[in-house]
């Protein structure tokens, strides 16, 4: 299995679906290979590469058991996410910012223009946290034990579970900033919405087209043109 694993890191050392470089692994179905990253699960044959189970993004579930030539999945593009609004809870608000000393019941507002911590209507305390995309270090699962390695003992105001999700981002100072969030066990919803999450914080707004100003025709060109069409008025 490891020359499996081998082969198709040689063949596409980025993933063809998320084009994340964090390798492959062997799947518990033989001869799939999950991406670290996505979890997409993939067959690699001698000529053409199959896509056996869906990423978590799910853009890609249109192509599975589709078996396509290795150029067709290089060349594989994620469609751009067109993010109105979506909410995510419950994610409540146990520590990590030195700003906010009191848990929170609270959720994530997920738009185009960023993301929002907001306490919900029943929290005891409120909070309001708004990020821009441009702000957005990281968001990722993270264990109680790594939290506290990095932040200290007093990492969490409250524990009540062994994961939580951890949002990163840069203040309007550009200090680096966290939000430790209890998501109560609900992996899918969160793993939704660090997916959108990432495809917003990649997604660039589109440069700007300056058009290009007209050269002015010199003065003297323009008399010419002007005596030009004058004398030939007078010859008629």
């Amino acid at each position: 299995m490891s020359s499996l694993v081998a082969a198709m890191q040689k063949k596409f050392p980025t993933c063809p679906i998320c084009k994340s470089t964090e390798g492959y692994e062997p799947s518990p179905f033989y001869p799939n290979l999950m991406c670290k990253s996505c979890q997409a699960e993939l067959v690699l044959h001698e000529n053409a590469l199959e896509l056996k189970r869906v990423s978590k993004m799910k853009w890609d579930k249109e192509l599975l058991n589709k078996k396509y030539p290795f150029d067709f999945w290089k060349a594989l593009k994620a469609p751009e996410i067109q993010i109105v609004e979506k909410i995510f809870a419950p994610l409540d608000y146990v520590g990590g910012n030195p700003y906010f000393r009191n848990p929170v019941i609270g959720y994530i507002r997920l738009r185009h223009d960023g993301l929002a911590y907001l306490a919900s209507e029943g929290s005891l305390h409120n909070m309001e946290v708004k990020i821009a995309p441009s702000q957005i270090m990281k968001l990722a699962i993270a264990k109680d034990h790594e939290i506290a390695s990095e932040l200290g003992g007093e990492a969490l105001i409250i524990n009540t579970s062994s994961q939580y999700l951890c949002l990163k981002y840069r203040d309007r100072t550009n200090k680096l900033r966290q939000l430790v969030l209890d998501f109560h066990g609900q992996k899918k919803n969160v793993d939704e919405l660090i997916s959108m999450a990432d495809k917003l914080k990649e997604k660039k707004p589109k440069p700007k087209k300056h058009s290009r100003p007209k050269e002015k025709t010199p003065l003297f060109l323009v008399n010419i043109a002007r005596a030009r069409a004058g004398n030939t008025r007078i010859n008629r």
